[in-house]
């Protein structure tokens, strides 16, 4: 009984720190892109300057400060700025690569010989320079460029994705997996303090869980587009849920694998399993209809996390898994 007032206290003081930090995150990043559009006599998307300063506001309190807290300290400004540049480029790489505004070989150079590449507008100039200013910054060159290019493959080798049953099930799980953690590994590279094997880790191993839990909420979105996702191959959302959950416990052993006081891993601990307990949300709503989901409705498919009950949810996993001792992985697949 201790433990959950301790939980429930350490949870409302998360929770109330994130809705507050967003407001604030959020307009940050609204600000620091109309800079930019004022240097660069230009304006991003409506679409993709919201999904930047969106992503970002909820993504540095509950991601970025989780790390940084691993630490003792909370993200600093430097480290702000360095992170809204990286969705700058994340969202700009999307939207360059979702509408085929660059082909292959031009992407390429943009992406690894920035510093040669002539843009030839500013969707191109922004990005161009917010590459360079963030690779500027890194310490471990060597290292972030093998990950940037294995990353790169791994956006490109999802296009396939929008061709359905044009890959195999090993293929498309780690399309996935390499999309997913590489592009939150990355983010490790902007801070302060370089982080240790075990930090990286558990860096890649929340950005898969980030990434199938996102196909999860979207499969409504992804049937309309005709994506092939793991989620819409699933045959029975039972087995699809083992393997979900054999990821999230792979992640909290890497937690416990981190060289920190009790003090600090807790918290930490408790942010991941707030992460990871919105898939388990998602699959409580599909338990409840047969795979594969062509006949259903939107009402059926979106999960609404403003409903009481999947608030609810979401916290009594998010106790669960932070409390519970971790069980070995299962050999489950999708």
């Amino acid at each position: 009984m201790g433990y959950f007032f301790r939980f429930l206290a350490q949870v409302l003081r998360t929770a109330f720190y994130i809705i507050r930090q967003r407001r604030i995150e959020t307009r940050r990043a609204y600000a620091l892109l109309a800079e930019v559009e004022r240097k660069y006599d230009g304006r991003f998307s409506d679409k993709t300057r919201r999904k930047i300063a969106v992503s970002y506001g909820i993504y540095n309190p509950m991601m970025c400060d989780a790390f940084t807290a691993l630490r003792g300290r909370r993200t600093t400004e430097a480290e702000k700025e360095r992170f809204i540049y990286y969705f700058v480029c994340s969202s700009l790489f999307d939207d360059f690569t979702d509408v085929l505004a660059l082909p292959e070989d031009e992407l390429l150079a943009l992406s690894f010989a920035p510093e040669r590449f002539e843009p030839r507008n500013f969707d191109e100039a922004v990005f161009r320079d917010a590459h360079l200013q963030l690779r500027s910054f890194v310490h471990e060159r060597t290292v972030y460029d093998a990950l940037t290019r294995k990353l790169f493959q791994a956006q490109w080798d999802s296009k396939k994705q929008a061709r359905t049953g044009v890959l195999s099930e090993d293929a498309l799980r780690e399309i996935t997996f390499r999309k997913g953690g590489l592009s939150v590994l990355l983010c490790s590279f902007y801070l302060e303090v370089t982080p240790t094997p075990a930090e990286r880790d558990c860096w890649y191993r929340i950005g898969t869980i980030i990434q199938l839990t996102n196909d999860l909420f979207d499969i409504y979105k992804d049937l309309g587009d005709q994506m092939d996702t793991l989620p819409l191959r699933m045959r029975d959302v039972a087995v699809f849920r083992v393997f979900f959950e054999d990821q999230v416990v792979g992640m909290f052993h890497a937690v416990e694998s981190l060289e920190v006081t009790e003090r600090r891993k807790g918290p930490f601990r408790l942010a991941m399993a707030g992460i990871s307990a919105f898939g388990m949300i998602a699959l409580d709503q599909f338990a409840e209809l047969t795979p594969p989901f062509t006949g259903y409705t939107r009402q059926e498919l979106v999960i609404d996390m403003e409903k009481r009950q999947n608030l609810a949810a979401w916290l009594r996993y998010t106790y669960r898994m932070a409390k519970r001792p971790l069980p070995s992985p299962s050999s489950g697949t999708p």
